[in-house]
């Protein structure tokens, strides 16, 4: 049987200070209650957190312009994404080093001006940010998620998605209010977490049966299940095929909108493995052999993984999320 290609598609002295011996009969002098924690305006003004976004789309630009590899192209990445979007840039640049346009179309990040949509409000942490570039030539918007973590981390792109053709984003709270970040679901129709929970598992391969979803079906999803569909179908004869979906830990932010519901960032990690049945192999093709340098067939197991950042709209208090937006991205890849 001739061998088949893979197809890829104060130390806040929160100390606790005890007093011994006889009960005070009233306030300790010199000591005085903390000062209640600002909830309900933004940590930044507008303008201070248009000048971070613009620095951030500015160094995600310089990396591009600097080459995809390279110390300074490195330096520029590192500045510009976080966690799972710094993952997927730097993989999109060793893919397209090896090949222009091997690395798949990604979401624009270098456009005249992004938009600030949301901030969240409070001074505590994690703080995030809402942008939304509009790429030229066309293109469908893309919804972008900074994110802040603590006070010695500055705000850096975490997730990108393209919007869905005909999706929208309802209004935020004014800026300088802020908008609250939401983490247990209490006003929402479905915890974050569990909505991205419950949405990777509807895209495993094989399929599983999924009751009542918290979701409504959207066309990102259906292609996730056709191309794994397809790309078993055409190793079936030489490999074993399964597909897993599962979330990103830490990545699911759901920033509350005006009139209630919120706007659900989360990331998900597809797995594609492979398993080659006993005298048989497969061709690996160019994005494998980028990622995993000189092997050119798989006679083993392989496995490929991908980022999935989707972007729901969740409403408040009943009805189903819905997908407004969705990129993926190869990166990594392993096999014998």
């Amino acid at each position: 049987m001739s061998p088949r290609s893979l197809r890829v598609t104060a130390f806040t002295v929160g100390a606790a200070v005890v007093l011994s011996g006889c009960a005070a009969a009233g306030p300790v002098v010199g000591v005085h209650e903390a000062p209640a924690a600002v909830t309900t305006v933004a940590p930044l003004t507008p303008s201070h957190a248009r000048d971070i976004v613009g620095r951030a789309f500015t160094a995600a630009s310089q990396a591009g312009s600097a080459g995809s590899t390279g110390a300074a192209a490195d330096r520029a990445r590192a500045t510009a994404y976080t966690g799972p979007a710094l993952m997927a840039a730097s993989a999109r640049s060793r893919l397209d080093s090896v090949q222009p346009g091997l690395g798949g179309s990604s979401p624009a990040l270098s456009p005249s001006q992004p938009g600030l949509l949301a901030l969240s409000r409070g001074f505590g942490w994690p703080r995030a940010m809402v942008a939304q570039t509009v790429p030229s030539g066309g293109s469908l918007p893309v919804l972008h998620l900074l994110t802040s973590l603590d006070a010695l981390t500055p705000y850096r792109i975490m997730a990108s998605a393209t919007m869905l053709p005909n999706s929208t984003v309802r209004r935020f709270d004014p800026l300088p209010q802020g908008s609250r970040l939401l983490t247990d679901g209490t006003d929402l129709a479905v915890a974050p977490t569990a909505l991205a929970t419950q949405y990777a598992g509807s895209l495993s391969f094989p399929a599983r049966s999924l009751a009542d979803p918290a979701f409504t079906a959207d066309p990102f999803a259906g292609q996730v299940r056709q191309n794994a569909t397809t790309q078993a179908a055409s190793v079936a004869v030489q490999s074993g095929f399964t597909q897993r979906h599962e979330v990103v830990p830490d990545s699911t932010y759901a920033v509350e909108q005006a009139a209630g519901g919120a706007l659900v960032f989360s990331v998900l990690k597809r797995t594609d493995t492979f398993t080659v049945k006993k005298g048989q192999s497969l061709t690996a093709p160019k994005e494998f052999t980028a990622l995993v340098p000189g092997r050119k067939r798989i006679t083993s197991r392989a496995t490929m993984t991908t980022l999935e950042f989707v972007v729901f709209g969740v409403p408040a208090s009943s009805g189903d999320a819905t997908l407004v937006a969705a990129s993926e991205q190869l990166v990594a890849a392993a096999g014998s």
